[in-house]
């Protein structure tokens, strides 16, 4: 799906050695997106908009790095039938994604990954569609319209780096190491070539649809069924029922940053966006 690739080939000039030759799902948007779109769960909510005047300081800053100034930010709370507490989205006025689409998508989650997020933003959208986040504070940078899996794959990385222990991705610990090397194939050419950390991210698109419905697409011609179910089982076993099923409330989540005023003149040094879909850094002179 020529959508998803430019989510997560977002920026990438550099591919790493590939983990194996085989690889199970190479394009995995064309086998995911419709499966996982008609076996999600659509949840009640409401969207309320802020008065103009003030936003959460993180979507200042990382709305501001994107090109979109405090004043132009548009903040609503959008509030799910399984969660007493409302999550503040952000969106650029000029985002070409409405945010009506994106509480739908972000909704049709599970709870406990939603639980992962802090603030959902709807950032501009100047080179395509792209999606990344922040595992070191919870945030979710969406542009374009982007489905269920990319945005599955997002949270793959705040599970990844979060979930275990903070801070230390799960992805670069022995057991996931070594599922991944026992395996016979990688789950995506992204994943396959972009990192570990990207090869979680990925299997969390498979393991969403896997454990809510027992089922798995045919993989493409040339790779063998149950090529990577060491990861896909590790991860069912370690966080499947914590993070990637559906029911429950939500619960651990993140408190919102702190609210500043609209009028605030951002200043943002861009300290490192690299290649990799998951990982966008910035840091914050002034707020």
């Amino acid at each position: 799906m020529k959508q998803f690739a430019a989510a997560l080939f977002f920026a990438s000039t550099v591919v790493a050695q590939p983990f194996h030759s085989m690889v199970a799902y190479p394009d995995i948007g064309t086998y995911f997106n419709q499966p996982i779109q008609d076996a999600s769960v659509w949840v009640p909510h409401t969207v309320v908009q802020w008065p103009a005047g003030s936003l959460p300081s993180s979507c200042a800053v990382q709305m501001a790095s994107r090109g979109c100034q405090p004043s132009q930010v548009q903040v609503y709370n959008v509030t799910y039938s399984d969660c007493d507490r409302p999550w503040v989205f952000c969106r650029c006025e000029t985002a070409p994604v409405h945010i009506g689409r994106s509480a739908d998508i972000f909704g049709r989650m599970p709870v406990h990954m939603r639980s992962m997020v802090r603030h959902p933003m709807i950032v501009p959208n100047p080179n395509g569609a792209c999606c990344c986040a922040a595992p070191d504070d919870g945030d979710l940078m969406v542009a374009g319209d982007c489905p269920i899996p990319t945005y599955a794959h997002e949270v793959g990385h705040l599970i990844d780096n979060r979930a275990d222990v903070f801070g230390q991705d799960y992805s670069s610990k022995p057991a996931f190491v070594n599922a991944l090397a026992t395996d016979t194939c990688s789950i995506s050419n992204y994943g396959n070539t972009a990192g570990r950390h990207e090869e979680f991210a990925e299997m969390s698109i498979a393991v969403l649809y896997n454990i809510n419905t027992g089922l798995l697409p045919a993989v493409a011609p040339g790779a063998t069924t149950g090529c990577f179910n060491n990861q896909l089982n590790l991860i069912k076993t370690r966080f499947g029922a914590q993070y990637y099923t559906y029911g429950g409330t939500c619960v651990g989540r993140l408190p919102d940053s702190p609210t500043v005023p609209a009028s605030l003149r951002v200043k943002v040094k861009r300290e490192h966006l690299v290649g990799r879909s998951g990982w966008c850094r910035f840091n914050q002179e002034s707020l």
